[in-house]
């Protein structure tokens, strides 16, 4: 998503990535494909809806639109209303909806999005692990307390990990 603004991923999404990963499960899965297209259409459907709700579905919409009150309450509510069984985060399309939502709502702030993408009251573990990774993908550690980082688990291999993926990628 490199050199797409934020407020572009949603409608990259949908309009890009789902038509060629279709035709790439219709190719290599030919006898699963009535399956998998009933559950990618209800994917793409959900995720059109939320777009549109913010009103960046379009080419010409780049700016998010949420509601002037927006706290605790308002987000779980919405959350809710977006999942598949009313528990916000806990299946494939909400999740990264709910992470997305955080991520445009947050304006770079660590604090903000920790509040909407991570404690809230579905599945935020889910939520706050695809948030975060977009985060520092956008963001690095810019407001994330030293103490959210310091001591993971095997940082230094991550670290090196992550060096070699962003030198492959430059490559490209």
């Amino acid at each position: 998503m490199e050199n797409i603004p934020l407020v572009e991923w949603g409608s990259e999404l949908v309009n890009q990535i789902l038509p060629r990963a279709y035709k790439y499960l219709e190719e290599v899965e030919p006898r699963c494909w009535n399956e998998y297209q009933e559950n990618l259409m209800y994917f793409e459907n959900q995720w059109r809806k939320y777009l549109d709700v913010r009103h960046i579905l379009g080419d010409d919409d780049h700016v998010a639109v949420f509601p002037n009150v927006y706290g605790v309450n308002e987000r779980d509510a919405f959350y809710r209303s977006v999942s598949f069984a009313g528990w916000g985060g806990s299946s494939g399309h909400d999740a990264p909806m709910i992470a997305y939502d955080a991520l445009l709502g947050c304006g770079g702030s660590w604090h903000e999005f920790a509040l909407r993408g991570i404690l809230h009251g579905g599945d935020n573990d889910s939520t706050g692990c695809i948030g975060a990774a977009c985060f520092g993908a956008l963001y690095g550690f810019k407001g994330v307390p030293e103490c959210n980082y310091r001591r993971v688990e095997y940082r230094e291999r991550a670290t090196v990990a992550a060096t070699k993926l962003l030198e492959i990628a430059h490559t490209m």
